[in-house]
């Protein structure tokens, strides 16, 4: 499942976490079907994150919403197998830092589930492995970072964000690869502010959360209408 239309994804990990179900809820209500889900293992990254558990619950009371995976994993294959019964999880992704001899391995193992597969790039991240798998295995999606993931108290990065997505599809097109064929989502950069540019850079699928879809004083329903009107949908 290619996303190449406009699509915002809710992070779960910045909902109350008190009150997650009328978070989700009221995203339901607002028209919002997707969540971005946080997988952290305290190692790969320095922090922990969403439980199977929960992502079951999730699929129990939301069977429409789709939940997209961001494993940030010492051990994605592992985690995979642990989330994989979960029907409403559409995609899952794996960084390919430390996972390069075992991409190809990794992304089949999510295919054969039916899900569809993406790998995350960080900044400093080299982009050539990564194109190589567009390229030989058509890989559905790729997740570009504009901040470190797991660590707290960052400065967002969206220039150098643009400026990675620019170069990657730049270098698809020098492979002779469409890059409108490629659902590049974006995390840790996307506010009110950055969504234009990222969407310009090339942008389909953005993931939310404090500065934007829960950025004080306004509503979530205020916040909805305007991530709405940025994205054109």
């Amino acid at each position: 499942m290619k996303i190449l239309d406009h699509t915002f994804s809710a992070s779960v990990v910045c909902t109350d976490p008190l009150n997650t179900e009328r978070d989700i809820q009221e995203l339901y209500d607002m028209g919002h079907k997707h969540l971005h889900i946080d997988i952290m293992d305290g190692h790969f990254v320095p922090r922990l994150g969403v439980f199977p558990e929960i992502c079951q619950q999730i699929a129990k009371k939301f069977p429409d919403m789709h939940q997209d995976c961001h494993i940030m994993c010492s051990d994605p294959e592992f985690v995979i197998d642990q989330f994989s019964d979960i029907d409403t999880i559409t995609t899952f992704c794996f960084h390919i830092d430390g996972n390069e001899a075992n991409s190809v391995r990794i992304i089949d193992k999510i295919r054969k589930l039916g899900k569809t597969a993406g790998v995350a790039v960080n900044m400093g991240t080299n982009l050539e492995s990564t194109i190589q798998l567009v390229q030989y295995l058509d890989l559905d999606f790729v997740l570009f970072l504009g901040i470190h993931p797991g660590v707290l108290d960052q400065i967002s990065k969206p220039d150098v964000l643009a400026a990675k997505i620019i170069e990657f599809k730049q270098r698809l097109i020098e492979e002779g690869v469409d890059p409108s064929k490629i659902t590049i989502q974006v995390d840790g950069a996307v506010s009110f502010e950055t969504i234009p540019a990222l969407k310009d850079a090339g942008a389909t699928f953005f993931v939310g959360g404090t500065s934007t879809i829960y950025k004080k004083p306004f509503t979530a329903e205020e916040n909805s209408t305007k991530i709405k009107e940025l994205m054109n949908v």
